[in-house]
């Protein structure tokens, strides 16, 4: 496991083009010829076929795929966050359970800190997010998905997400799109996982997100019924009466795929 730098890359992007892109220009899914072999997947065999169509081929594989956390400080329920610090040091332990099932799984395990020492901004008082910002963490989220990268498990550790996450819920049921939604309310953390989400699709690599992600999931199918269709929420794939640490199910369902990818 590494951890990324903790400074964001200067984006060439402005919102309006991350809109565009997201509403307008992602890539359709390939529709593949399930084989044979697929009807004795049974009732997986859907989850097969939506490898299958979002890589684009016939026989999915899962040869280099990565998990992701997203780590950032909110300007929010402070105490809700404990010690950025500690968690960031427990998740970059070899001896960490994630690290270790992803070594098994022969995944990549990335820890992405966006400047931990610094929150966002207080919703209350402001926006969140600068457009700036937003932009900054959005061109950082989308680096994580490097050649290569052929799946992609997406985290937030931080343990207040659920706050954010369901301001931002609230936010796009009153008809705020996505990214005038993360300004208001959002986070880095929250951000850069959009970021990824959407160089996913661009690069042909299907998303699973962690329970602690999945209004990442919201936001994506907030820009149009297709542009979420690359997305699985790993509860949906591994059984929902599991309460694991964050991200642990989302490394389950990669195994999963990796399985599934070589069944047929």
């Amino acid at each position: 496991m590494s951890t990324a730098p903790q400074s964001a890359p200067q984006a060439a992007m402005t919102l309006d083009d991350i809109r565009q892109l997201a509403t307008r220009e992602l890539p359709p899914l390939s529709s593949q010829v399930a084989p044979a072999g697929a009807a004795a997947l049974g009732s997986l065999a859907p989850l097969r076929q939506w490898l299958a169509d979002v890589q684009g081929k016939a026989q999915p594989a899962l040869v280099h795929p990565r998990i992701a956390l997203f780590l950032s400080r909110y300007g929010v329920e402070g105490e809700t966050q404990g010690d950025l610090h500690l968690l960031s040091a427990a998740l970059a332990k070899p001896a960490h359970p994630l690290s270790a099932l992803a070594r098994d799984m022969n995944a990549d395990f990335q820890v992405y800190e966006l400047d931990i020492d610094n929150p966002s901004g207080n919703p209350a008082t402001g926006n969140a997010l600068s457009e700036q910002e937003a932009l900054q963490a959005l061109a950082y989220g989308m680096m994580a998905v490097q050649a290569g990268i052929d799946c992609l498990a997406l985290a937030l550790p931080n343990p207040a997400v659920p706050h954010i996450a369901a301001a931002l819920h609230v936010a796009m049921a009153q008809k705020q799109d996505a990214l005038s939604a993360l300004l208001a309310v959002g986070s880095f953390d929250i951000a850069a996982a959009l970021g990824a989400a959407i160089a996913a699709r661009l690069a042909k690599a299907p998303v699973i997100l962690d329970d602690s992600a999945e209004i990442i999931g919201e936001m994506m199918q907030s820009f149009g019924a297709d542009s979420a269709a690359h997305i699985r929420r790993a509860r949906g794939i591994i059984a929902d009466d599991m309460r694991p640490q964050p991200a642990l199910r989302a490394a389950l369902a990669l195994s999963l795929l990796r399985a599934l990818a070589k069944a047929a």
